[in-house]
């Protein structure tokens, strides 16, 4: 067998478990992001919602400004 010198592929026995890799005590994504000044804040968005009430009436006032035939009316219902 031919050795070569990559020091990151190397031969394990088959039967033994694999040594397990240390992980390096790093600081979080999150912590390199503020501490870096890259992290910016979400400006909070503030909805505003009609009372139903409101729309309701402006549903009311909207059908109440056509002006429909009887016979049309009568055609709708039996539909």
């Amino acid at each position: 067998m031919v050795k070569q010198s990559n020091p990151a592929i190397h031969e394990e026995p088959r039967y033994q478990p694999a040594p397990i890799i240390p992980l390096k005590q790093e600081e979080s994504l999150i912590d390199w992001l503020q501490n870096s000044g890259r992290l910016i804040s979400s400006s909070t968005i503030d909805y505003s919602y009609q009372e139903e009430g409101d729309e309701e009436d402006y549903v009311e006032e909207l059908v109440d400004s056509f002006d429909f035939e009887a016979e049309e009316v009568d055609d709708l219902e039996e539909d």
